[in-house]
């Protein structure tokens, strides 16, 4: 009976035990932690070594990513006996015990590496035995939820190596550069020493060197005589204590993209797609370039290179110096907003050719024109009168771009840079035609985004900054053949450097600059084989200099990058599958050749999309050789001759440039208008605009005006202006006239001399 009870008694209490066992919770082993994270380039190069929350360097690592000399060493060093014991080694504890409290020589911990981690995990103070207990208690925790790997693991990422050095993976890569799974045998041992006396031994300075080494040797001895058969080279080289970086040495680079564009999101290492090597270039001809022209108030660029086939950031530099607060070095100069200049018109004319509004050999008007009260003007102050359009693209005038986007309708060009990604952008009203000019705000991430577009055949994608993740969505903005066309167009924009007005041999670059108003900004960006590059040099604090043109600021840093790139030849040959061709056009009017044209060269065409009609601008008219005057009588041995019908607008441009124009003579005074009028092309009237309301009165009261104006053919003299059937007056082809409204709706109509006409109907409101 009696055994019996005892039986039952020491099953209960096994029970309890058991159930006790059971019972202890779980802990987080890293709960409270916070990591650092290591920001690498494309190929592992660090960029970065980000503190953890609590200002720590402290990197994780798996316990398989740690090198095994590394693991072998600190368990020799600080646990001999770990695989064996339960969290607790009594031994040792007494050891400690007797050497501490009885024999009071030094003290000594006896802790093991699950105690060490308790009291690292639990914040403990174990300098007393009651702190012991509850370490010890801890431990026996641990292990009654972790396997050994486990808690050897995260002794190695917890442990102090020094300063505010913590965790093996951190120490490897702040003291030697490298991964913990490349530690070699002496860095092990000099690694293993440090967390038992992290403040005495601290590598980078003298005293603690020399306390390392001493501690290293006992250690290094000890692995000799475990390691009888070892390698003897090995352990030769290990007796030599490594050399050991400090903390302050850390690479910082790409600090803008590494600051903006690299998530914090705990994860330990993060791969870019930064390439160190291009970075590095980027970052020294910036230098170059702002040590050449700091003379000239040139002190601060952005600059920004992709790989447009996977839209993968390849250098990121938001400034030309990130420490210098003079020039605000930190301010991210790629995330920016300025005005781009110039450099949208690529796009506009890329809308133009895809809606079918022109080809690159379209003549254009580069005359001055008034768009109620916005008058642009040339960079040069100048007109250059009828343009091809690729002319006007490669030297950047801006009436025929304004002209372009009013037909394109601005609201249209506003929401189609919506769509490419361009945030913040105000209603369209807002801008008007000064859109297509540089009068909007973006980034220059959106810049690039754009003319990746283009590099891209017209499909939009968003960029990438960490390689091999998931394809980006993409969408169809453009069509490939008016991407194609306007590549085509860009890659023949002269360089910089080049001694003529046009380069003789074809660039591998499609670029543009673009300048800022007020010259606040200055800007290149371009399509270079696989890449796209942007430049942009100005203040961030907008203020202006004259120096701050994009083709004699930006440019030069804009090629001293895309020469140093290793650029494949581009082919003249649309890709597989285009819609383009090539069609001989008159080499003065860019129309089919009529059979006066005196000269024809080629130009791409896209078949069922871009306008093509036949030139009317030579045409063979029949003289009287008696008078000199046209004739309408086909009773008289006339002569036939050729002249230039060339529109009125663009003659007075000629006129100005003192360029002569074969004009016809005039039709002989016995003609008749019924005649006259059914020859030739009539006129067009270019304002008023039955799409706007006009007003009576401005606001403060005075009279308004409204601007009568027309575009007449080679041979009329005069126009002739008419308000609901009423003449208001008569000027000379070529000339606006001023009309002073009253409120109503009006047929504005005009008659050349010659019986043509034209005819527009609009409102007019009252006071605004």
């Amino acid at each position: 009976m009696i055994r019996s009870r005892r039986f039952w008694i020491a099953l209960g209490a096994v029970l309890l035990l058991a159930a006790a066992w059971a019972a202890i919770p779980k802990p987080d082993l890293y709960e409270g932690v916070g990591f650092s994270t290591l920001v690498t380039d494309r190929n592992g190069r660090p960029l970065k070594l980000r503190l953890a929350d609590d200002g720590r360097y402290r990197l994780f690592a798996s316990l398989g990513d740690i090198a095994e000399a590394a693991r072998e060493a600190t368990l020799l060093y600080e646990d001999r006996r770990f695989f064996r014991h339960p969290g607790v080694d009594p031994l040792a504890l007494a050891r400690a015990a007797w050497t501490t409290y009885v024999r009071r020589t030094r003290p000594v911990g006896g802790s093991t590496i699950t105690m060490q981690l308790a009291r690292m995990r639990f914040d403990l103070d174990t300098r007393s035995p009651t702190g012991k207990l509850i370490q010890s208690a801890r431990a026996v925790q641990l292990e009654r939820h972790y396997s050994k790997a486990e808690i050897l693991e995260a002794y190695l990422n917890l442990a102090p190596y020094g300063g505010s050095v913590e965790g093996i993976a951190t120490a490897s890569r702040i003291y030697f550069d490298k991964p913990a799974s490349a530690l070699d045998l002496g860095e092990a041992l000099a690694l293993a020493v440090i967390p038992q006396n992290p403040a005495s031994r601290f590598p980078i300075t003298v005293p603690g060197r020399a306390n390392l080494r001493a501690a290293r040797s006992r250690l290094l001895g000890a692995w000799q005589a475990a390691h009888a058969t070892g390698d003897e080279e090995v352990l030769a080289r290990a007796e030599l204590l490594p050399v050991f970086r400090s903390p302050a040495s850390l690479p910082d680079r790409a600090p803008h993209f590494v600051r903006d564009r690299v998530p914090r999101d705990g994860r330990s290492a993060i791969r870019t797609t930064i390439d160190l090597d291009l970075q590095d270039l980027v970052e020294r001809r910036i230098r170059e370039h702002v040590d050449q022209r700091r003379r000239e108030g040139i002190e601060n660029a952005a600059v920004m290179l992709i790989e447009h086939r996977r839209m993968e950031v390849l250098a990121f530099a938001g400034s030309a110096d990130f420490g210098d607060g003079a020039i605000a070095g930190q301010v991210n100069g790629v995330l920016a907003r300025r005005s781009p200049g110039s450099t949208l018109k690529p796009l506009v004319y890329g809308l133009a050719l895809e809606e079918g509004l022109i080809h690159p050999m379209t003549l254009l008007e580069d005359a001055p024109r008034r768009y109620a009260a916005f008058a642009p003007e040339n960079f040069d102050r100048g007109f250059m009168g009828p343009v091809f359009a690729r002319d006007a693209l490669i030297d950047s005038r801006n009436l025929p771009a304004a002209s372009l986007l009013e037909e394109l309708d601005v609201g249209r060009f506003r929401d189609w840079l919506e769509a490419a990604g361009v945030d913040e952008l105000m209603p369209a009203e807002h801008y008007g035609l000064a859109l297509a000019l540089g009068g909007s705000e973006m980034t220059m991430e959106e810049l690039v985004r754009l003319y990746a577009t283009l590099a891209a055949g017209g499909v939009w994608r968003e960029l990438a900054t960490t390689p091999g993740g998931e394809e980006a969505p993409s969408r169809r903005l453009l069509s490939a053949e008016a991407s194609f066309l306007v590549l085509d167009m860009l890659r023949d924009v002269p360089r910089p450097d080049s001694s003529s007005h046009r380069m003789v041999v074809r660039q591998p670059i499609a670029w543009k600059t673009g300048t800022s108003f007020g010259f606040r900004d200055a800007w290149s960006v371009g399509v270079a084989g696989p890449y796209v590059l942007a430049v942009w040099v100005g203040n961030f604090d907008g203020s202006p200099n004259p120096a701050f043109v994009g083709r004699e600021a930006a440019a030069p840093l804009f090629f001293a990058i895309a020469d140093s790139l290793r650029l494949p030849a581009v082919s003249d040959h649309p890709p597989p599958g285009l819609n383009v061709r090539r069609v001989e056009v008159c080499a003065s009017t860019g129309d089919l050749p009529g059979p006066h044209c005196p000269r024809t060269t080629l130009s791409w065409f896209v078949p069922g999309v871009s306008p093509i009609k036949e030139s009317s601008v030579y045409r063979a008219v029949r003289i009287d050789p008696s008078t000199g005057f046209r004739t309408c009588r086909d009773d008289i041995a006339a002569v036939q001759e050729v002249y230039e019908f060339w529109p009125s607008n663009l003659n007075a441009v000629f006129r100005r440039a003192g360029v002569s124009i074969r004009r016809p003579p005039p039709w002989s005074p016995e003609c008749e208008l019924d005649r006259t009028s059914a020859s030739g092309v009539a006129p067009r009237i270019a304002s008023p605009q039955n799409s706007l309301v006009y007003h009576s009165s401005a606001r403060g009261g005075e009279q308004s005006t409204v601007l009568f104006s027309a575009v007449a053919d080679g041979d009329a003299r005069s126009l002739y202006w008419f308000v609901d059937d009423r003449f208001v007056a008569r000027v000379a082809a070529g000339k606006d006239y001023l009309w002073a409204p009253r409120a109503g709706r009006f047929t504005v109509r005009v008659a050349d001399d010659l019986g043509r006409g034209d005819a527009v109907s609009i409102v007019v409101a009252g006071r605004p």
